[in-house]
């Protein structure tokens, strides 16, 4: 097991630094009329590209600092720490969805026409996994890609697009035959066919895009299939681990922004003549908060480190650091919102507004039921190694 104490160094720290001075001037200011107007503003990933925050973990070849992910941890800390929920899972969505694919297994020209510009912030990406009929399970997808030659014939849709309408291209997963025989490619969102509907009635993320998308006899060019036909679904699920990994990060942060929060409070309001937090209840209440953000960060940073060292093979600790800290770190906001009264209810506490963009995590990215069922399966399977350990150490007779 990875044990992480301090995982950050003072280049972290720098990063830190100046990325906190970046959401000071460019977003902080703006977040009520951004969450009011519902509006993701696409001025902000050319901006953070100018800045090299979209490449902090990515090889200085595409235009990253050649970083490692615990770069990509101290961003997600301090987008949490701003709350705007929707606005990071959109730059996260960019900048950890579809890109780290292209540069696994995408061809040089692919990294040339679409990664560098992406992390430069000069075109805005998505990835489109989930459909009408298929969200968690990605074996149901439908929307297909007919080989006609020099080119594939798309035809279908995606739904719950994070950036599906403003991206400038999709990462789409396609399906060619029955079973597992599926492609990603790269679809051009200006090419005819293709047409996308915003979809913002939502509970929450606000400031996140959201798309309905649509291909409709859309031609695209074979030089935009990612790595080998056929292989889409193992790419996806290889590449999901990242999605969860982020997700547990975000979970893990957002729970001690929600802390602070009810900690500040707790000082400030005064009921029956003193502080609320001088009422053992809520004493109390905070303890057990602190307590399960403090395991949620734990939790959060083992999974970092075991992709680090494992890639995708650490997946069960991703799925079970994925699934606790999205439950626990919405009992945490739960419980801040309860300290802070009415005026949790009230947006201009922005506990609110935290409560909202987090109920999305036990969802997004595979539901916490989809992670129980990933993880049975990995843990049955492991009781039945250590079963058969045990009885080749006995001498029993063990079946192949």
């Amino acid at each position: 097991m990875a044990i992480v104490v301090n995982p950050f160094t003072e280049e972290h720290q720098l990063l830190r630094d100046s990325f906190r001075k970046f959401i000071e001037k460019e977003i902080t200011p703006n977040v009520e009329t951004w969450e009011k107007n519902k509006e993701c503003p696409r001025h902000i990933f050319e901006k953070m590209g100018q800045q090299g925050f979209f490449g902090v973990s990515f090889p200085t070849e595409v235009g990253g600092s050649g970083m490692d992910l615990w770069s990509a941890v101290v961003i997600a800390e301090e987008l949490a720490y701003a709350n705007i929920g929707g606005l990071g899972m959109s730059l996260y969505a960019h900048t950890y969805l579809p890109l780290p694919l292209i540069n696994a297994v995408g061809s040089d020209v692919q990294k040339k026409k679409y990664l560098v510009p992406a992390l430069k912030g000069e075109k805005v990406s998505a990835l489109g996994l989930t459909e009408p009929g298929a969200g968690s399970d990605l074996s149901g997808i439908s929307t297909t890609a007919v080989d006609n030659g020099d080119h594939y014939l798309v035809n279908g849709s995606k739904m719950y697009i994070t950036n599906g309408t403003m991206a400038d291209f999709v990462v789409t997963l396609v399906r060619h035959g029955e079973g597992y025989n599926m492609s990603f490619l790269i679809i051009d969102t200006n090419t005819p066919g293709f047409s996308a509907n915003k979809m913002d009635w939502k509970l929450g993320m606000h400031t996140s895009d959201t798309g309905h998308l649509f291909f409709d006899n859309v031609v695209v060019p074979k030089e935009n299939l990612i790595g080998q036909q056929g292989m889409g679904f193992y790419y996806a699920m290889n590449n999901l681990q990242e999605e969860r990994l982020i997700g547990a990060v975000t979970g893990a942060f957002a729970a001690e922004a929600a802390l602070e929060k009810a900690k500040r409070y707790a000082k400030e309001r005064e009921a029956f003549g003193r502080p609320i937090g001088k009422f053992q209840v809520i004493r109390h209440k905070i303890a057990q908060m602190a307590i399960k953000a403090e395991a949620c960060k734990a939790f959060a940073f083992h999974a970092v480190q075991e992709f680090i060292e494992r890639g995708a093979e650490a997946v069960k600790v991703i799925s079970m650091a994925k699934a606790f800290t999205s439950e626990v770190a919405m009992e945490v906001v739960d419980a801040a919102l309860q300290i802070h009264g009415g005026a949790g209810y009230m947006e201009e506490y922005g506990i609110a507004r935290s409560w909202r963009d987090l109920r999305l995590l036990t969802i997004g990215a595979g539901t916490t039921e989809v992670m129980h069922e990933v993880i049975s399966k990995i843990v049955m399977d492991e009781v039945q190694h250590r079963n058969i350990v045990i009885k080749a150490r006995k001498g029993d007779a063990v079946s192949a």
